[in-house]
């Protein structure tokens, strides 16, 4: 596949140039220069690059070459050139001789063309360029000579890390909302047998209801127990009840189940 360069330049004429002279330096010289270098050359105005803002900044970074016309001292060429520089992509620069650029960029070498276009000067400048471009491609481990000589390392990307996610599980039982659900679960654990000599008849419903916060009673599965909380505002009475075997969340019914203590 045929490597790209993206050619950063200005997109229409700039003051003090002749109508379709930006067009022409493209045509002339630009393109013939990449062939020259083996690319094939790319901007922003062909129909392949969409006008989206990020298209295009996509476009320079994935760019095998980017070159960049800093005639005229366009910002947007200027912009693109930093995104290039700041990622340490291999980048070309180039200027006509009557611009004087108000950037200041000594680290990068810059191929100078005639913006007279003259038919004597072109081609040396077209194999300039090209040979130009050959060399940055080549020299693309060192594309960025500022971060080489301050020794920063262009920034690598890695493919995230999976971990596990934990999430908590709760320790109380979620509350029964059905009478029958709870006595069916209470039913299938081992009863307490023999019963011990304090522990008395069922308690009745009524007997159930008017339980109160500190209240002892037997339960025939987990055996003496105290109750911690009480809440009633779900549709049965729900009761936190402290026994030997640790806490228990138990939803309140006469049964069997729940015995007198004899004092």
């Amino acid at each position: 596949m045929e490597k790209k360069c993206f050619i950063i330049m200005p997109i229409s004429d700039p003051d003090g140039y002749a109508k379709g002279h930006i067009n022409r330096v493209y045509q002339y010289i630009i393109v013939p220069a990449c062939r020259h270098a083996g690319f094939s050359p790319v901007r922003a105005s062909d129909p392949s690059i969409t006008d989206s803002p990020l298209d295009i900044i996509n476009t320079i970074i994935e760019s095998d070459m980017v070159l960049c016309d800093l005639s005229a001292n366009d910002p947007h060429v200027l912009y693109g050139f930093a995104i290039r520089q700041g990622m340490g992509l291999p980048v070309t620069l180039m200027k006509d001789l009557k611009t004087y650029l108000t950037a200041n960029i000594p680290e990068y070498d810059r191929v100078e063309y005639d913006e007279s276009l003259r038919i004597d000067t072109v081609q040396n400048e077209i194999e300039t360029l090209g040979e130009a471009l050959k060399k940055t491609h080549a020299d693309k481990a060192e594309a960025n000579p500022l971060l080489s000589r301050l020794n920063i390392r262009s920034a690598t990307f890695t493919e995230p890390q999976s971990y596990p996610v934990y999430t908590e599980i709760a320790t109380t039982p979620a509350p029964a909302s059905e009478k029958e659900d709870a006595e069916e679960k209470e039913a299938r654990l081992p009863v307490i047998s023999p019963v011990p000599d304090n522990v008395g008849e069922p308690l009745s419903q009524d007997e159930i209801d008017h339980l109160k916060v500190g209240d002892f009673f037997f339960h025939m599965n987990y055996g003496k127990g105290e109750i911690l909380t009480i809440n009633t505002k779900t549709k049965d009475r729900l009761m936190k009840v402290q026994f030997d075997s640790g806490s228990k969340l138990l939803v309140l019914v006469a049964s069997g189940i729940f015995r007198k203590i004899i004092r």
